[in-house]
């Protein structure tokens, strides 16, 4: 399970060091780092993103709906594995699409976790700080079963 928050940087060759919390996570598995909604990058165990991806085939819509979403998922996404000392790298098209060079906030997100530029994680962080909005969000959402 991949849980709290990290401050970690982004070497000159697109290397991220990845804290020792979520390494022990990871093991020698292999991982899909994919650019996701927010303009962060979300990372995925391999048999993490195979579940992810078949949870959108459960998903009310049209097919065609699912297969332009799998299509932004997995054209963007690239499979990596931790070097010897615990890094990956996030080819150049990543790191542009979530702007990413020299500081990063990683966050864990359970079952992965996601890279972040600071400036936009400090926009995300500032909506999650009010507790009674997020208390009312879950509530809307518990509503909805």
């Amino acid at each position: 399970m991949f849980l709290g928050k990290y401050s970690h940087t982004i070497d000159s060759k697109g290397r991220l060091i990845i804290p020792s919390k979520f390494r022990d996570e990871i093991g020698n598995l292999k991982l899909v780092v994919v650019p996701w909604w927010e303009g962060d990058l979300t990372v995925f165990t391999q048999d993490g993103f195979r579940k992810y991806m078949e949870s959108l085939d459960e998903l009310q819509g049209s097919a065609e709906s699912r297969r332009r979403i799998k299509r932004f998922i997995t054209s963007g996404a690239d499979e990596c594995r931790l070097d010897s000392q615990g890094r990956i790298l996030l080819n150049q098209s990543l790191r542009d699409y979530a702007h990413l060079s020299g500081d990063v906030i990683l966050t864990g997100n359970m079952d992965s976790f996601e890279i972040w530029n600071p400036d936009v994680w400090a926009g995300v962080e500032e909506k999650l700080s009010d507790a009674d909005e997020m208390r009312n969000e879950l509530e809307s959402l518990k509503q909805l079963f």
